[in-house]
């Protein structure tokens, strides 16, 4: 069977199609040359077919190109759309509803008078192009800026048709196509001066890329609205700024900004150099003024901007996925009619280009030269190819260059093997073949890295370590702060917040009846910005330093309304008043030391204290005009305790804990210190109260605080062994755990000592099971609780529920820190008290009016007082020795080894002064020794107005330092 030239191609039943001989082999050469490499780009010919069946090959690769299950991005000139297009200009009418769009083939200011030769190539009146033989173009032709208006009518054609969402690959946008579009559209105004040119072409290209159709924002109503001045810089704002900013992008010279314009200025053609800029540039483009232009150099420019663009959507970038899901190149299928030079322009001036720039040519382009209705049939041309032979041809001239050869600028034509154009002929002599539906022309699947589900589920595995990370800074869900309002690092464990601030924009555990927890903290954050001021006031001269307070901020059961944190908001007032020392002292005394107080939390029972010392860590790492010099904590002896001061002694951090007193907790830290002393004083405290009372017997009592036991607890363990030494011989020694539920009838009128030696959380629970016990039948004769009752006689809330006609003594490490004691002539402890009862420090501020429960300063008050003031008082001297005045103050000069060796030198010479008793400590040892120790009498636990009585007192004022203990119950 013989294919007529005319006739239809259709498919039968089984996807066969009637061609003529040699198109089956022909699909496979496009489907060959359309699919991309997988690494590098392939060196694409320009097909031209001709012959008296070639329309029928044009039917069947078109009817493979649209049938396709993944189609290749493709378009036919002339198409069914662009024949109903006529009597418009090169370009669209309406850029927001036309799928090629971003083709940006704009009207611009007019429509060019040259351009009505839209369909000149199908017409035959635009080209004055003589006519060879069988149509073909003169050889030597030279073009004119008719035929440049019919090449700029196929390339806008060609733009169109690819431009259409049609291949399941990424949109192809034209954006360099569209601004030479834009220029060759553009008609300058006959009355503007050649010096406005500039000015008119920048405001008609701003409007054209924002939209013709999308008015200027009205701005008058908000200028109206303010006041002359306002007025004038609004109108600058708005009117002048945006243009000339916009001129300046446009102007193509400036590195970073208006890429697309600048690549004007770096191409070849029409010697962009001379014009200055891209306006420049395009105005030589414009309506009647390219008529001085080389024709052949503005075809050439059009022709490389169409490729520009294909090139910069077809980069493979690992920031642009659709660069790698561009598996395909387009085909893009040229059927001329009579008059063919137009398209064989194309042809030729794509491999110029090619030739001359070095630049790959992605997109095939399969030219199908047509033939008058009832002329006469063409005979093939020489170096024509028939189709029947194209299995014939060498594919390995198409294989892939690298990208480095595709990347590099070429001044020569590719290797000579690489024809830019192969001439293939159709003809009729043999039978029409069969081709089969296996013949297809098909795109690869993307790279599975480029597929959409791929890159959001990518996107997401990024946005979750990044939102991890974000949650962990910002301290999500329980620890959410202001980020950069200061210097903030938490992490929400187990609900409680541990790490770090410095600054009120976290402040550690805001729970009802915390309220004076929060404002300690916020008067602390204020004081850091008050001594960083008064640092900078004094000629960055003073002392400046930070000091990290550890405790057990959160994770405790509270009831409603319950002030559960008493003892810690009690330690850091005592940190504050220290602090207030150094932002109070006068501008011109250099000596004294500014604090940066950092207030760090380690949760519940001080379990995530390794956790919070690393975080510590990593700030004392960090460059600061304060340096971290040591640490004032931890609160608790427990075993989580001795962990971070092992921690903080291998990061090379100090540590002065206000109210360890286990025994022996100095051995986990060679740079630790405490204030308390240690639980072997107390017990000896205990024995000699018990020995000159005459009491015979011992109960003792022990709790271990919630989720502990006797291996956790350090300070119930060591203070029960020290009990047992200390009282042995007696004959009613007694120790037992205490939990609720247990009876206590037993101790009911108890003529002995009732001692309980746990934990204060378990106190009140201790006493209600006394009075069940005992209300009727007699109360324990003398009941004593250990220093950690302290912590429960400052909760209000617990003490309202407790008998209120049982007396109870308790011992106390801070005895000499009561309002009465500091009133002694001493500098030292003057300061102290004038702190506390200042008025803008404390709330409510203490030892000021008469008798009430302000006179009461509390526990830890004084001792966190006292290891703060040893920090100050170590880094004043050393500053004294380290610098001469007036030299400024620089972070770098002081470090925490040199502090805790100051320390050491002083104890050395006799010690340090402290409120709540002299500190002394033996050679190694971070015990202090001889350090005064009281027993105090409350008469009703529930009265809180009525202060405390001392009863008992060891101090080391014997011979040669030895502790002496006498009784006060008579003063």
């Amino acid at each position: 069977m013989v294919v007529h030239e005319h006739d239809p191609v259709r498919a039968d039943d089984n996807g066969l199609l009637n061609a003529p001989p040699g198109t089956t082999e022909f699909l496979r050469l496009v489907q060959a040359l359309v699919p991309r490499p997988r690494r590098g780009e392939r060196w694409l010919p320009s097909l031209e077919i001709g012959g008296p069946h070639a329309r029928a090959v044009y039917d069947v690769l078109n009817s493979r190109l649209v049938t396709a299950a993944r189609p290749t991005p493709y378009c036919a000139v002339p198409s069914s759309e662009t024949e109903t297009r006529d009597g418009q200009g090169p370009g669209l009418t309406d850029g927001t509803d036309d799928p090629a769009a971003d083709t940006g083939t704009d009207t611009g200011t007019g429509t060019d008078t040259e351009a009505s030769g839209r369909r000149a190539d199908r017409g035959g009146t635009a080209l004055s192009e003589e006519a060879g033989p069988a149509g073909h173009a003169p050889a030597g032709h030279a073009l004119d800026h008719q035929d440049v208006e019919a090449l700029r009518v196929l390339l806008d054609e060609v733009c169109h048709g690819l431009a259409r969402q049609r291949s399941g690959q990424p949109r192809l946008r034209f954006r360099h196509f569209s601004l030479v579009q834009w220029a060759m559209n553009t008609r300058l105004p006959a009355g503007a001066r050649t010096d406005e040119y500039p000015a008119v072409l920048a405001a008609d290209l701003r409007a054209t890329r924002r939209g013709a159709d999308r008015p200027a924002a009205d701005l008058t109503g908000l200028g109206g609205a303010l006041d002359p001045v306002l007025q004038f810089l609004w109108n600058v704002l708005t009117v002048a700024v945006p243009p000339a900013l916009f001129r300046v992008v446009a102007g193509g010279r400036v590195p970073g900004l208006g890429r697309t314009y600048r690549w004007f200025m770096r191409q070849p053609y029409l010697r962009p150099q001379l014009s200055g800029n891209f306006l420049g540039l395009a105005e030589r483009l414009t309506v009647g003024y390219r008529a001085d232009e080389p024709p052949e150099q503005v075809a050439k420019l059009l022709v490389h901007a169409f490729l520009e663009d294909l090139r910069r959507s077809f980069r493979r970038r690992p920031w642009r996925p659709g660069g790698w899901r561009h598996t395909a190149y387009p085909v893009v299928q040229i059927r001329s009619g009579e008059s063919p030079a137009a398209s064989r322009t194309l042809l030729r001036l794509v491999e110029q280009v090619r030739d001359e720039t070095g630049r790959l040519v992605p997109v095939l382009l399969v030219h199908v030269a047509g033939r008058p209705d009832g002329g006469p049939v063409p005979s093939a041309p020489a170096d024509a190819l028939r189709m029947t032979d194209l299995h014939a041809i060498d594919r390995n001239q198409w294989a892939p260059v690298s990208y480095r050869s595709r990347l590099a600028r070429r001044t020569s034509a590719p290797t000579a093997r690489v024809r830019g154009r192969r001439r293939l002929w159709a003809d009729g002599e043999a039978d029409a073949e069969r081709v089969p539906a296996s013949a297809v022309v098909t795109a690869p699947a993307p790279p599975w890295f480029s597929r959409p589900v791929v890159i959001v589920a990518a996107c997401l595995l990024l946005l979750v370590p990044a939102a991890v990370w974000s949650g962990r800074y910002l301290g999500i869900p329980g620890c959410l702060h202001r980020p950069f309002a200061a210097d903030v690092v938490v992490r929400d464990v187990g609900g409680e917040c541990i790490g770090f601030s410095d600054g009120a924009a976290l402040t550690f555990n805001n729970q009802p009846g915390q309220e004076n927890l929060h404002y300690i903290q916020e008067r602390i954050f204020a004081q850091n910005r008050d001594a960083q001021k008064a640092w900078e006031e004094s000629g960055r001269r003073r002392p400046y330093v930070t000091v990290v307070y550890l405790g057990t901020l959160t994770g405790r059961a509270t009831q409603a309304g319950e002030e559960a944190y008493a003892a810690e908001r009690e330690g850091l007032e005592g940190i504050a008043a220290a602090q207030y020392i150094g932002v109070q002292a006068t501008v011109n005394t250099s000596s004294v030391p500014l604090l940066r107080i950092v207030i760090a939390n380690a949760g519940f029972q001080m379990k995530h204290a390794d956790l919070a010392v690393d975080m510590i860590a990593g700030l004392a790492r960090q460059p600061s005009d304060a340096p971290v010099i040591g640490v004032v904590g931890p609160v608790e002896s427990r075993r989580a305790s001795a962990v971070a001061l092992r921690h903080l002694n291998r990061v090379g951090l100090p540590a002065i804990a206000p109210a360890l007193s286990a025994d022996h907790i100095d051995s986990n830290s060679n740079l630790y210190f405490q204030i308390s002393p240690p639980n072997r004083d107390q017990a000896h405290l205990l024995s000699a109260y018990a020995r000159r009372k005459g009491w015979k017997g011992l109960h003792i009592y022990v709790t271990f605080g919630e989720k502990s036991s006797r291996k956790d607890d350090l300070y119930v363990a060591t203070l029960l062994d020290d009990l047992k030494k200390e009282f042995k011989g007696t004959s009613d020694l007694t120790s037992s755990e205490w939990h609720p539920g247990r009876s206590m009838q037993h101790e009911c009128d108890y003529r002995g000592m009732l001692f309980f030696a746990g934990r204060w959380s378990e106190y009140g629970d201790f006493l209600a099971g006394l009075r069940q016990a005992c209300q009727n039948s007699g109360w324990p004769r003398h009941l004593v609780a250990d220093d950690s009752v302290n912590r429960y006689m400052a909760n209000k809330t617990l003490r309202k529920t407790a008998p209120d006609n049982l007396t109870m003594l308790y011992v106390s490490k801070s005895g000499l820190a009561t309002c009465a004691s500091l009133r002694r002539p001493d500098p030292d402890v003057g300061q102290f008290l004038a702190a506390v009862q200042s008025p803008d420090l404390l709330s409510p501020p203490r030892c000021v009016g008469g008798p009430g429960p302000q006179q009461w300063i509390g526990e830890q008050v004084g001792l966190a007082y006292d290891a703060t003031m040893l920090f100050s008082q170590a880094v004043e001297q050393l500053a004294g020795r380290i610098r001469v005045w007036p030299q400024q103050w620089d972070g770098r000069m002081i470090d925490p080894a040199a502090v805790h060796t100051e320390i050491l030198r002083g104890n050395a010479k006799g010690g340090w002064p402290g409120v709540t008793g002299h500190l002394a400590y033996d050679m190694g040892s971070g015990e202090p020794k001889n350090k005064p120790l009281s027993l105090l009498r409350v008469d009703d636990i529930t009265d809180m107005d009525k202060l405390p009585t001392e009863v008992f007192v060891c101090n080391p004022k014997g011979a040669q330092g030895a502790a002496v203990c006498s009784s006060s119950e008579q003063r």
